[in-house]
């Protein structure tokens, strides 16, 4: 066993003898009791103890604690849940060892929700203010939920004006990578116990990951955003409610991308980097932005024993960028003086309409129905330059665009049956039509540049490259899909004590068929032509055990689940992959390819608070899930003699590139001083288990097969009144300077062509960050 190995065994037993200590902590005064959680995950207000699955909260409060100023910060707070941004226009989200790019254009294995209406995940990943809290569902969402994704969900649920009270605060946080973020929130009853608003905004800024671009000379890499929310409520009647919510974030990102390797064309002229570096070469600088709105109308009302509860939900997002195709630079060894890069902007507008039935109180059967609507419409346009290394640097252009439209319906219903004072039934049935429409269209838009000796036969080029356009990418007869599927649920929940239940739960998730979207022309030059980009439907079946306790006379509790997923079609997917075109040489195919598997999926799942004394509190969360592929295999790069396209054996291999074990522990100690006020210290530890890079030239050019594992220690420190009326705190985010890599993509077409690859995209952990926050609450 490994010095690593060994390491990594005593981090996992001291993770697993912490959350078991929880049961053995001795006996202290019991006036501390845990506050009850409350939670929506099923569509109506309960304790996150009495839900049949595994439900996580992160609570504003917590959000402010740790200085959790964007929704990446989140995973840091919970085990088994990755959030990743390898380049500021692509995001992933990962739960139960399931993830997926949602560049993919698949349904997600993760569905977000915004005050429980959908968004897209590009949307959450940005600044977070003024929470109430985050609720993370693991495991299918076949029933409740507006999609029914295989992964899990997570709902992001915003503060509620107050009907009583004025209330709010003011928050300013700065930190050594040049980062500021101020926060303001103020809510007002206008007419009291009636009408209520609330208004809320951040603005943000920091150096993001710190990347210099040593051939631009860009040195001040700037990540800034600022939002805003307006929210109210009004309550003509005790028995009618209507919350309207709206929201608008801009975001400007610099998006160098980190380079790591050694020139292997002229020793000497490109440096030798390290991913540690964080140095770009790209001839150009990239970016990637991002602006959106929300609108949520959320209307419940009582009438009749029942519970009426109306969603109207409007999103629209413009996410502009720039992609530097030729990430090392390596055409300055060719004579071409033509520029590669691609300019992509995707513009998304949706709505969706829930309306939903449940009964209340009754004794033996509550039930509820529903129908969701939802109408998504998304354009993809972009610019590409690109060279013709082998035509003495010929430059030209291409122009593309993407729509991708889907229109959701669905039926659903959700029961329970309370067969006695101890034991009770749930079992809901959704059933799902999807109707969706995509195509890419590629356009020839001209030559960039012509080399000397061919000027005189420009015409001839022009034409030639001219008459391979326009590639329409997605054959007519695949552009419309029509399809239809019942998923669902069953839960039988034992209260074995008033303190204890244990439950069995099964979920089925479901998600639709479709085509990978590569907008290159490149795609005339797979083995089945377009038909390679196309993908099955996805069904999976989830088992789960699971217990929850209160402990300790209330001061601690302990939650525990099993879990067992199979998949028939798994949408996997893979980025970086080449193909080899008609003169033999990789060209990339940008987007990359979803591909289907059978495979499967297990793990185990803790998560536990205690109040370890008046003064000292602390929690944790553990996961272990193991996804392996069952008999399946994936395109690549690795290509046999005569193949244009790779296509490996990955039976038995991990189903994606996600930790198999991971936990996050916190506490808080706080000593009371005589003037009202306390110090206080706090801790956030987190652990990541080594997992597999699922990238397509993993394993070549010295791109690595696996990421080791890593931990994050976050530090707080400050001094608050006693009363929480203000605070002030200095904090350091990951102390111990962790520079693990995270993400490793291959050499790209030019680099490949020019020097066999020398160099690959390499990202690490965000680098040690020592700031400050003051907070008035008021």
């Amino acid at each position: 066993m490994t010095q690593q190995s060994k390491t990594d065994l005593q981090v996992r037993k001291t993770a697993i003898a912490g959350a078991l200590a929880l049961l053995a902590a001795p006996t202290l005064a019991a006036e501390l009791v845990l506050e009850e959680v409350i939670v929506t995950a099923q569509k109506r207000t309960e304790s996150v103890q009495d839900v049949a699955a595994t439900v996580n909260v992160v609570s504003g409060q917590d959000i402010d604690r740790f200085a959790a100023f964007d929704f990446n910060s989140i995973q840091q707070q919970t085990a088994g849940v990755t959030l990743a941004q390898p380049n500021a226009r692509t995001n992933t989200i990962s739960m139960r060892g399931i993830s997926v790019d949602p560049e993919s254009g698949v349904s997600s294995a993760v569905e977000v929700y915004w005050n429980d209406a959908i968004v897209r995940s590009d949307i959450a990943f940005n600044q977070m203010y003024d929470l109430e809290r985050i609720e993370i569902l693991r495991g299918p969402q076949g029933t409740l939920q507006g999609r029914t994704s295989p992964g899990g969900a997570i709902n992001l649920i915003t503060k509620r004006p107050s009907l009583e009270e004025s209330e709010g605060y003011v928050q300013g946080s700065v930190s050594d990578n040049e980062g500021y973020n101020a926060q303001l929130a103020y809510g007002a009853a206008l007419i009291p116990g009636e009408f209520a608003v609330r208004v809320a905004g951040v603005y943000d800024t920091n150096n993001g990951a710190d990347v210099e671009n040593i051939s631009t000379g860009m040195d001040d890499q700037e990540i800034k955003a600022y939002s805003g929310r307006l929210t109210t409520l009004w309550q003509p009647t005790d028995t009618l409610d209507t919350q309207l919510t709206y929201q608008y974030l801009d975001r400007e990102s610099d998006d160098p991308k980190a380079m790591s390797g050694t020139d292997l064309h002229v020793p000497g002229l490109r440096p030798t980097l390290k991913p540690q570096d964080r140095k770009a070469l790209g001839n150009s600088d990239d970016y990637g932005n991002i602006d959106f709105h929300l609108v949520n109308l959320n209307t419940n009302w009582e009438v009749m024993d029942h519970q009426v509860t109306g969603i109207v939900a409007y999103q629209d997002s413009t996410k502009p960028a720039q992609n530097e195709i030729d990430r090392a630079y390596s055409l300055q060894y060719t004579p071409t003086e033509a520029s590669s890069y691609q300019v992509p902007e995707t513009k998304t507008d949706s709505i969706s309409y829930e309306l939903r039935v449940a009964s209340m109180d009754n004794d033996f059967w509550n039930y509820m129905v529903g129908l969701y609507y939802q109408d998504q419409n998304t354009s993809t346009s972009f610019v590409q330059n690109g060279v013709r290394v082998d035509v003495l640097g010929l430059g030209f252009q291409t122009t593309g665009t993407l729509p991708v439209n889907s229109n959701n319906f669905a039926i659903f219903t959700f029961n329970t049956f309370d067969l006695s004072d101890t034991l009770q039934l749930e079992a809901g049935l959704r059933w799902t039509d999807y109707e969706g429409f995509r195509t890419a269209t590629i356009n020839y838009g001209g030559l960039t540049w012509v080399p000397p000796s061919l000027e005189p036969v420009r015409d001839q080029i022009e034409s030639g490259f001219a008459a391979n356009f326009p590639i329409v990418g997605i054959p007519p007869d695949q552009q419309s899909s029509s399809e239809d599927a019942f998923t669902g649920s069953v839960a039988l929940r034992w209260d074995v004590s008033d303190e204890t239940n244990l439950y069995a739960s099964y979920n089925r998730g479901y998600r639709p068929s479709g085509i990978s979207i590569v907008p290159s022309p490149d795609i005339v030059f797979l083995p089945n032509g377009v038909d390679d980009l196309l993908y099955d439907e996805e069904t999976s079946d989830a088992f789960e055990i699971g217990s929850k306790s209160r402990l300790w006379d209330g001061r601690a509790s302990l939650n525990t689940a099993l879990y067992y997923q199979t998949f028939d079609g798994y949408l996997g997917f893979v980025r970086g992959v080449q193909v080899l075109n008609d003169q033999g040489k990789p060209a990339d195919l940008p987007g990359g390819i979803v591909y289907n598997g059978d495979a499967n999926v297990w793990g185990v799942e803790i998560d536990g608070q205690v109040l370890l004394a008046e003064t000292w509190n602390a929690g944790g969360t553990l996961s272990y899930s193991k996804g392996e592929w069952d008999g399946a295999s994936a395109p690549c790069n690795d290509r046999s003699p005569g193949e244009v396209l790779g296509n490996c054996d990955i039976d038995g291999e991990p189903l994606g590139g996600e930790p198999e074990w991971s936990f996050s522990l916190n506490s808080e100690y706080y000593i009371p001083l005589g003037d009202a006020t306390e110090i206080y210290v706090r801790g956030l530890f987190k652990y990541t288990d080594d997992r597999i890079n699922t990238e397509a030239s993993a394993g070549f050019y010295n791109v690595a097969t696996d990421f080791e594992s890593y931990q994050i220690l976050d530090l707080f420190v400050g001094w608050r009144s006693s009363d929480y009326s203000w605070d002030v705190s200095a904090w350091a985010k990951n102390l111990l300077d962790e520079d693990a890599v995270i993400f490793q993509q291959g050499p790209d077409q030019y680099d490949i062509a020019v020097s066999d690859g020398s160099y690959t995209q390499t990202n690490t952990v965000k680098e040690r960050i020592i700031g400050m926050t003051a907070r008035y609450n008021f």
